[in-house]
């Protein structure tokens, strides 16, 4: 029975790393993100094409969100991924800061990332772990983009840090030439 009680910590700790991840990400902590990880860990940013809404298939819980009017045409094109980045969280971070730099004092949308936790599948094997987690994103309350958080975490002593991290995510239609988008 401890073991369990203990996978259920666990799994709340690192729901609560998660939910860390992108508070700094909301506050533009480049300091606090960067606590989150392992040394030189891996992120891989891959975009599917062409933009979709969400609908009752493909993230059900984002349907009720605002989308941008558009077109119905706007949904058709090659299906593809398209691997939008990949480097280690250290030169990530710094790509983040110079976009912060380019973007002070300029107007731009309200920006919020979201996770889903109650969505969040975690997986524990003693000192690793894995979670698919769902999240999305809107730009002044508009759903920008959504998708999957596919994190891989170790656990040193007590605390949890992400080793890797893969965002796989779809725009909704609309937002193919929003300036100040980064990805």
């Amino acid at each position: 029975m401890t073991e369990a009680k203990d996978q259920g910590k666990d799994v709340e700790a690192i729901k609560a790393l998660i939910q860390k991840f992108f508070d700094a990400i909301n506050a533009a902590d480049t300091e606090a993100l960067g606590e989150r990880f392992y040394a030189n860990a891996n992120l891989t940013i891959i975009r599917q094409e062409p933009p979709l809404s969400p609908s009752s298939s493909n993230h059900p819980a984002y349907t009720s969100l605002p989308v941008p009017e558009v077109p119905s045409l706007v949904n058709e094109g090659k299906e593809e991924l398209k691997v939008m980045i990949r480097t280690t969280i250290e030169k990530f971070i710094a790509l983040l800061e110079e976009g912060k730099k380019r973007r002070e004092g300029k107007p731009g949308p309200e920006l919020f990332e979201a996770p889903d936790l109650d969505s969040t599948d975690v997986k524990i094997d003693h000192l690793f772990s894995t979670a698919w987690s769902p999240f999305r994103v809107t730009f002044d309350g508009v759903l920008h983009h959504y998708g999957v958080m596919v994190y891989t975490f170790g656990k040193e002593g007590d605390e949890w840090k992400i080793e890797a991290l893969t965002q796989s995510y779809r725009r909704t239609p609309g937002w193919e030439d929003t300036p100040g988008a980064m990805l």
